[in-house]
């Protein structure tokens, strides 16, 4: 009961976010704050829970063939999400009277593929995350900074992609429909970790929580720090510090 409780937990999460992003836009400022206390904690719970556990299970040489692949894999996808835009940045020409809208057009789309690059990295990363809590729970114990680590990102990361999403100019079904879509897959992942993975071998073990790793950080990389330091720098480090400590006093 306890893990379908979590899973529960996990994929409401996701949804949450996504809901607040529907019903009200934050000022840029405290969403910038607010993004990155949640980078904070998933930048400790890679210190503190995954990467550590990854070596104990796995070996150094596995989990950091693990942190390059959960790396690659999201930038990848980071990189196929924003291909229009920068293929449109290319094909820039003397279409003067129409510079105007195309400009609004180019941010508009800038916009939306930021948003859908974040929900790509909640799901490149959120599988591989929340297949390690379910082998945790399995296990009976519980890291609380994953956990909250885990349940504060998807919060602010639906937002964060849910937003942009509709300022590009998404309808408010297919944000909340997307967002919800990868909810249910990390539940789902949640109950396999717990489940089928639960007798794997400390390799595989490992090599999941690994990636999960590297793909947590490329998307604090990627999509979460640039954002928020573009809004206001100062307050930003103090929260990300902040959500780190709070992270390590969880872990």
């Amino acid at each position: 009961m306890a893990l379908i409780g979590w899973s529960v937990l996990v994929g409401a999460s996701l949804l949450a976010g996504a809901l607040v992003a529907v019903i009200l836009r934050l000022p840029e400022r405290i969403a910038a704050v607010v993004t990155s206390f949640g980078g904070g904690l998933l930048v400790a719970a890679i210190a503190f829970e995954l990467v550590p556990d990854a070596d104990r299970r796995a070996g150094a040489a596995v989990t950091a063939l693990g942190l390059l692949a959960g790396t690659l894999v999201y930038v990848g996808v980071d990189a196929w999400l924003t291909r229009d835009e920068a293929m449109k940045e290319m094909r820039r020409s003397g279409q003067a009277a129409a510079a105007g809208r195309a400009m609004t057009m180019r941010v508009d789309h800038a916009e939306a593929a930021r948003g859908e690059s974040i929900a790509a990295g909640l799901f490149v990363d959120g599988v591989p995350e929340s297949i390690a809590l379910g082998l945790t729970v399995a296990e009976g114990e519980i890291g609380l900074a994953l956990l909250v680590g885990i349940v504060v990102g998807n919060v602010v990361e639906a937002y964060g992609a849910a937003q942009p999403i509709l300022v590009g100019g998404h309808a408010r079904r297919f944000a909340v429909g997307l967002l919800g879509g990868i909810g249910l897959a990390l539940s789902a992942a949640t109950v396999l970790g717990g489940t089928v993975l639960a007798d794997a071998s400390g390799e595989v073990v490992g090599g999941a929580q690994a990636v999960a790793a590297g793909a947590i950080l490329a998307v604090v990389s990627i999509s979460i720090v640039p954002h928020a330091f573009a809004e206001v720098s100062s307050r930003v480090a103090t929260a990300t510090v902040l959500g780190f400590i709070t992270g390590y006093l969880l872990s």
